[in-house]
Protein backbone atom coordinates (compact mmCIF):
# COMPACT_ATOMS: atom_id res chain seq x y z
CA UNK A 1 0.00 0.00 0.00
CA UNK A 2 1.12 3.43 -0.89
CA UNK A 3 1.20 6.55 0.76
CA UNK A 4 -1.12 8.39 -1.98
CA UNK A 5 -3.68 5.06 -1.58
CA UNK A 6 -3.52 5.36 2.40
CA UNK A 7 -4.80 9.05 1.66
CA UNK A 8 -7.43 8.18 -1.06
CA UNK A 9 -8.76 5.63 1.55
CA UNK A 10 -8.62 7.93 4.22
CA UNK A 11 -11.04 10.48 2.14
CA UNK A 12 -12.77 7.99 0.80
CA UNK A 13 -14.03 6.90 4.61
CA UNK A 14 -14.71 10.22 5.89
CA UNK A 15 -16.59 10.95 2.73
CA UNK A 16 -18.89 8.57 3.75
CA UNK A 17 -19.48 9.34 7.25
CA UNK A 18 -19.84 12.78 6.69
CA UNK A 19 -22.41 12.16 4.78
CA UNK A 20 -23.78 9.10 6.62
CA UNK A 21 -23.62 7.02 3.07
CA UNK A 22 -23.46 3.26 3.49
CA UNK A 23 -19.43 2.61 3.21
CA UNK A 24 -18.38 -1.38 1.74
CA UNK A 25 -15.14 -2.55 2.38
CA UNK A 26 -14.11 -5.04 -0.40
CA UNK A 27 -10.93 -7.38 -1.40
CA UNK A 28 -8.50 -4.95 -3.75
CA UNK A 29 -6.79 -8.31 -4.67
CA UNK A 30 -8.30 -9.72 -7.63
CA UNK A 31 -12.14 -9.81 -9.55
CA UNK A 32 -13.89 -11.65 -6.84
CA UNK A 33 -13.43 -8.78 -4.66
CA UNK A 34 -13.97 -6.26 -7.31
CA UNK A 35 -17.22 -8.06 -8.46
CA UNK A 36 -18.43 -7.96 -5.07
CA UNK A 37 -18.17 -4.26 -4.51
CA UNK A 38 -19.60 -3.98 -7.82
CA UNK A 39 -22.59 -5.81 -6.67
CA UNK A 40 -22.61 -3.58 -3.32
CA UNK A 41 -22.72 -0.48 -5.71
CA UNK A 42 -25.30 -1.98 -8.00
CA UNK A 43 -27.64 -2.20 -4.96
CA UNK A 44 -26.53 0.89 -2.93
CA UNK A 45 -25.51 3.72 -6.05
CA UNK A 46 -24.50 6.18 -3.47
CA UNK A 47 -22.78 3.90 -1.43
CA UNK A 48 -19.28 4.49 -0.94
CA UNK A 49 -16.38 1.60 -1.91
CA UNK A 50 -13.20 1.47 -0.07
CA UNK A 51 -10.95 -1.34 -1.35
CA UNK A 52 -7.85 -2.85 0.96
CA UNK A 53 -5.84 -6.38 1.25
CA UNK A 54 -6.63 -9.00 3.95
CA UNK A 55 -3.14 -7.78 5.70
CA UNK A 56 -4.58 -4.26 5.80
CA UNK A 57 -7.42 -5.38 7.18
CA UNK A 58 -5.80 -7.00 10.05
CA UNK A 59 -3.21 -3.82 10.77
CA UNK A 60 -4.86 -0.65 9.33
CA UNK A 61 -6.21 1.32 12.88
CA UNK A 62 -8.72 3.15 10.78
CA UNK A 63 -10.36 0.33 8.92
CA UNK A 64 -10.81 -1.46 12.41
CA UNK A 65 -12.09 1.68 14.00
CA UNK A 66 -14.88 1.81 11.32
CA UNK A 67 -18.09 0.22 11.84
CA UNK A 68 -18.79 -0.89 7.96
CA UNK A 69 -22.30 -1.41 6.04
CA UNK A 70 -20.89 -4.41 3.58
CA UNK A 71 -17.45 -6.34 4.07
CA UNK A 72 -16.73 -9.00 1.10
CA UNK A 73 -13.95 -11.20 0.58
CA UNK A 74 -12.15 -10.06 3.26
CA UNK A 75 -11.36 -10.67 7.34
CA UNK A 76 -13.22 -9.35 9.68
CA UNK A 77 -12.51 -5.82 10.14
CA UNK A 78 -13.69 -6.17 13.78
CA UNK A 79 -17.13 -4.31 13.55
CA UNK A 80 -19.84 -4.58 10.27
CA UNK A 81 -23.20 -5.43 9.65
CA UNK A 82 -23.09 -8.06 6.47
CA UNK A 83 -20.34 -9.81 5.53
CA UNK A 84 -19.92 -12.26 2.83
CA UNK A 85 -17.06 -14.36 2.40
CA UNK A 86 -15.82 -17.54 1.31
CA UNK A 87 -12.29 -18.27 2.95
CA UNK A 88 -12.59 -20.84 5.85
CA UNK A 89 -9.32 -19.02 7.97
CA UNK A 90 -11.72 -16.13 8.44
CA UNK A 91 -13.65 -16.23 11.28
CA UNK A 92 -17.72 -14.71 10.91
CA UNK A 93 -18.24 -11.31 12.97
CA UNK A 94 -20.81 -8.89 11.47
CA UNK A 95 -24.43 -8.86 12.34
CA UNK A 96 -25.59 -10.18 9.04
CA UNK A 97 -22.81 -13.35 8.18
CA UNK A 98 -23.03 -14.80 4.65
CA UNK A 99 -20.04 -17.10 5.15
CA UNK A 100 -19.65 -20.24 3.69
CA UNK A 101 -16.13 -22.20 2.47
CA UNK A 102 -17.85 -23.93 -0.33
CA UNK A 103 -18.74 -21.43 -2.38
CA UNK A 104 -16.80 -20.56 -5.23
CA UNK A 105 -16.64 -17.17 -5.11
CA UNK A 106 -18.15 -14.39 -2.91
CA UNK A 107 -19.50 -12.43 -5.30
CA UNK A 108 -22.15 -15.53 -5.49
CA UNK A 109 -22.78 -15.25 -1.58
CA UNK A 110 -22.83 -11.45 -2.41
CA UNK A 111 -25.66 -11.50 -4.95
CA UNK A 112 -27.72 -13.82 -2.45
CA UNK A 113 -26.82 -11.27 0.15
CA UNK A 114 -27.80 -8.39 -1.35
CA UNK A 115 -30.90 -9.64 -3.50
CA UNK A 116 -29.82 -9.54 -7.25
CA UNK A 117 -30.76 -12.59 -7.79
CA UNK A 118 -33.32 -11.36 -10.42
CA UNK A 119 -30.93 -8.56 -11.81
CA UNK A 120 -29.02 -9.95 -15.51
CA UNK A 121 -26.37 -7.75 -15.08
CA UNK A 122 -25.88 -8.28 -11.59
CA UNK A 123 -25.89 -12.27 -12.85
CA UNK A 124 -23.33 -12.34 -15.32
CA UNK A 125 -20.81 -10.33 -13.12
CA UNK A 126 -21.34 -13.23 -10.37
CA UNK A 127 -20.70 -16.11 -13.10
CA UNK A 128 -17.44 -14.37 -14.44
CA UNK A 129 -16.42 -13.95 -10.68
CA UNK A 130 -16.85 -17.72 -10.15
CA UNK A 131 -14.46 -18.43 -13.69
CA UNK A 132 -11.66 -16.52 -12.20
CA UNK A 133 -11.78 -17.37 -8.12
CA UNK A 134 -11.67 -21.25 -9.53
CA UNK A 135 -9.19 -20.78 -11.62
CA UNK A 136 -11.59 -22.31 -14.53
CA UNK A 137 -11.45 -19.23 -16.55
CA UNK A 138 -13.29 -20.26 -19.65
CA UNK A 139 -14.63 -16.85 -20.85
CA UNK A 140 -12.82 -13.97 -23.04
CA UNK A 141 -14.76 -11.89 -20.62
CA UNK A 142 -13.68 -13.40 -17.45
CA UNK A 143 -9.59 -13.68 -18.39
CA UNK A 144 -10.01 -9.43 -19.33
CA UNK A 145 -11.60 -8.53 -16.42
CA UNK A 146 -9.48 -10.00 -14.08
CA UNK A 147 -6.21 -8.74 -16.16
CA UNK A 148 -7.89 -5.34 -15.43
CA UNK A 149 -7.81 -5.44 -12.18
CA UNK A 150 -4.42 -6.64 -11.67
CA UNK A 151 -3.13 -4.32 -14.25
CA UNK A 152 -4.85 -1.36 -12.27
CA UNK A 153 -4.04 0.97 -9.89
CA UNK A 154 -6.64 2.05 -6.81
CA UNK A 155 -8.20 4.28 -8.23
CA UNK A 156 -8.87 2.26 -11.91
CA UNK A 157 -10.16 -0.21 -9.46
CA UNK A 158 -12.46 1.72 -8.10
CA UNK A 159 -13.40 3.17 -11.90
CA UNK A 160 -14.08 -1.06 -12.34
CA UNK A 161 -16.24 -1.05 -9.85
CA UNK A 162 -18.42 1.71 -10.54
CA UNK A 163 -18.05 0.79 -14.42
CA UNK A 164 -19.20 -2.59 -13.82
CA UNK A 165 -22.10 -1.85 -11.50
CA UNK A 166 -23.45 0.31 -14.52
CA UNK A 167 -22.86 -1.45 -17.62
CA UNK A 168 -21.52 -4.65 -16.86
CA UNK A 169 -19.06 -6.47 -19.36
CA UNK A 170 -19.82 -3.51 -22.05
CA UNK A 171 -16.59 -1.87 -19.75
CA UNK A 172 -14.34 -4.20 -21.81
CA UNK A 173 -15.06 -1.23 -24.49
CA UNK A 174 -13.08 1.38 -22.38
CA UNK A 175 -9.95 2.02 -23.60
CA UNK A 176 -8.59 3.17 -20.25
CA UNK A 177 -9.47 -0.36 -19.34
CA UNK A 178 -7.82 -1.86 -22.30
CA UNK A 179 -4.56 0.07 -21.27
CA UNK A 180 -4.96 -1.79 -18.28
CA UNK A 181 -5.77 -5.11 -19.56
CA UNK A 182 -2.75 -4.66 -21.92
CA UNK A 183 -0.26 -3.99 -18.56
CA UNK A 184 -1.05 -6.90 -16.83
CA UNK A 185 -1.19 -9.25 -20.36
CA UNK A 186 2.49 -8.72 -20.80
CA UNK A 187 3.30 -9.62 -17.14
CA UNK A 188 1.41 -13.03 -17.79
CA UNK A 189 3.71 -13.41 -20.41
CA UNK A 190 7.10 -12.68 -18.23
CA UNK A 191 5.23 -14.88 -15.66
CA UNK A 192 5.05 -17.74 -18.24
CA UNK A 193 8.63 -17.22 -19.04
CA UNK A 194 9.82 -17.97 -15.70
CA UNK A 195 7.83 -21.02 -15.17
CA UNK A 196 9.03 -22.47 -18.78
CA UNK A 197 12.17 -22.56 -17.27
CA UNK A 198 11.99 -24.34 -14.31
CA UNK A 199 12.69 -28.17 -13.76
CA UNK A 200 8.96 -29.13 -12.77
CA UNK A 201 9.24 -31.52 -9.06
CA UNK A 202 5.75 -32.25 -6.65
CA UNK A 203 6.56 -29.32 -4.13
CA UNK A 204 8.16 -25.96 -5.39
CA UNK A 205 9.50 -23.75 -3.48
CA UNK A 206 10.62 -20.41 -5.57
CA UNK A 207 11.96 -17.64 -3.26
CA UNK A 208 12.41 -14.73 -5.16
CA UNK A 209 15.26 -12.23 -3.69
CA UNK A 210 13.74 -8.97 -5.52
CA UNK A 211 9.99 -8.32 -6.51
CA UNK A 212 10.43 -8.58 -10.43
CA UNK A 213 6.70 -7.38 -11.31
CA UNK A 214 5.48 -11.54 -11.98
CA UNK A 215 1.22 -12.26 -11.63
CA UNK A 216 2.84 -14.36 -8.69
CA UNK A 217 -1.06 -16.22 -8.24
CA UNK A 218 -0.67 -17.16 -11.38
CA UNK A 219 2.86 -18.38 -11.22
CA UNK A 220 1.31 -20.98 -8.69
CA UNK A 221 -1.20 -22.30 -10.72
CA UNK A 222 0.99 -22.42 -14.03
CA UNK A 223 3.27 -24.41 -12.34
CA UNK A 224 0.09 -26.91 -10.70
CA UNK A 225 -0.94 -27.44 -14.52
CA UNK A 226 2.62 -28.49 -15.26
CA UNK A 227 2.53 -31.15 -12.60
CA UNK A 228 3.60 -29.47 -9.31
CA UNK A 229 1.44 -30.71 -5.86
CA UNK A 230 2.30 -27.94 -4.33
CA UNK A 231 3.85 -24.21 -4.66
CA UNK A 232 5.14 -22.10 -2.03
CA UNK A 233 6.37 -18.83 -3.69
CA UNK A 234 7.85 -15.45 -1.15
CA UNK A 235 8.48 -12.46 -2.60
CA UNK A 236 9.87 -9.42 -0.69
CA UNK A 237 7.43 -6.69 -1.22
CA UNK A 238 7.58 -2.69 -0.08
CA UNK A 239 7.61 -1.03 3.19
CA UNK A 240 9.63 -4.81 5.16
CA UNK A 241 6.76 -6.64 4.11
CA UNK A 242 7.14 -10.72 2.80
CA UNK A 243 4.49 -11.86 0.74
CA UNK A 244 3.52 -16.10 0.47
CA UNK A 245 1.79 -17.08 -2.34
CA UNK A 246 0.56 -21.16 -2.01
CA UNK A 247 -1.25 -23.31 -3.84
CA UNK A 248 -2.08 -27.08 -4.06
CA UNK A 249 -3.80 -29.25 -6.77
CA UNK A 250 -7.28 -30.56 -5.19
CA UNK A 251 -5.77 -34.76 -5.28
CA UNK A 252 -2.45 -33.62 -3.62
CA UNK A 253 -2.99 -34.22 -0.18
CA UNK A 254 -1.32 -30.83 1.34
CA UNK A 255 -3.33 -27.71 2.22
CA UNK A 256 -2.34 -24.36 1.57
CA UNK A 257 -3.78 -22.49 4.10
CA UNK A 258 -2.33 -24.41 6.34
CA UNK A 259 1.10 -23.45 5.67
CA UNK A 260 -0.66 -19.46 5.06
CA UNK A 261 -1.51 -19.46 8.75
CA UNK A 262 1.61 -20.97 9.78
CA UNK A 263 2.90 -17.07 8.70
CA UNK A 264 -0.59 -15.17 9.53
CA UNK A 265 -2.33 -15.13 6.53
CA UNK A 266 -4.94 -17.34 5.49
CA UNK A 267 -7.03 -18.82 2.17
CA UNK A 268 -8.13 -21.95 0.90
CA UNK A 269 -7.08 -25.55 0.95
CA UNK A 270 -5.65 -25.03 -2.57
CA UNK A 271 -5.15 -21.41 -2.78
CA UNK A 272 -3.83 -19.06 0.27
CA UNK A 273 -1.52 -16.18 1.09
CA UNK A 274 -0.40 -14.69 3.75
CA UNK A 275 1.76 -10.96 4.27
CA UNK A 276 4.42 -10.50 7.12
CA UNK A 277 6.27 -7.31 8.29
CA UNK A 278 9.96 -8.52 8.29
CA UNK A 279 13.42 -7.67 6.88
CA UNK A 280 13.93 -9.51 3.85
CA UNK A 281 16.52 -11.82 4.50
CA UNK A 282 14.74 -12.56 7.95
CA UNK A 283 11.44 -12.81 6.04
CA UNK A 284 12.69 -15.58 3.96
CA UNK A 285 14.57 -17.30 6.18
CA UNK A 286 11.15 -17.19 8.39
CA UNK A 287 9.05 -18.52 5.38
CA UNK A 288 11.92 -21.43 4.72
CA UNK A 289 11.42 -22.39 8.29
CA UNK A 290 8.15 -23.04 8.19
CA UNK A 291 7.67 -25.01 4.87
CA UNK A 292 10.08 -26.78 6.69
CA UNK A 293 8.04 -27.76 9.52
CA UNK A 294 4.95 -28.06 7.63
CA UNK A 295 6.87 -30.64 4.99
CA UNK A 296 8.35 -32.79 7.89
CA UNK A 297 11.79 -32.21 6.30
CA UNK A 298 15.16 -30.80 7.65
CA UNK A 299 16.08 -29.81 3.99
CA UNK A 300 14.79 -28.66 1.14
CA UNK A 301 14.97 -27.69 -2.74
CA UNK A 302 14.18 -24.41 -3.35
CA UNK A 303 14.57 -22.40 -6.72
CA UNK A 304 16.24 -18.83 -5.68
CA UNK A 305 15.24 -16.18 -8.53
CA UNK A 306 17.17 -12.95 -8.15
CA UNK A 307 16.32 -9.30 -9.97
CA UNK A 308 17.73 -10.21 -13.63
CA UNK A 309 15.47 -13.20 -13.62
CA UNK A 310 18.91 -15.61 -13.05
CA UNK A 311 17.29 -19.10 -11.53
CA UNK A 312 19.40 -21.13 -9.36
CA UNK A 313 18.31 -24.49 -7.50
CA UNK A 314 20.14 -25.31 -3.93
CA UNK A 315 19.24 -27.01 -0.55
CA UNK A 316 18.48 -24.98 2.35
Amino acid sequence: MSFKEEIIRLSQIFKALITRKKLALCDKGDFDGIASAALFKRKFKEGVVVLASPYEVRTNPLIRAVKWYYVADLPCPGRAFMRVDHHETNVPCAELEFHDPRAPASALLALKALNLEDDSLAVEIVKLAVETDTANVSSREALFLDSAVKGSDYLGKIYLVEKLSEIGVKILEDERVKKWIEIHTKKLKFTKEIVNKLKMRDVMILIFEKDIGLDYRYMCILLERKGAKMSLIVVPKKFFKVRLYAGARPESGFDAAIVAKMLGGGGHRYAAGATFRSFTKKGIDKAISTFKRYLAQERIKVFIINGNKEIRETHV
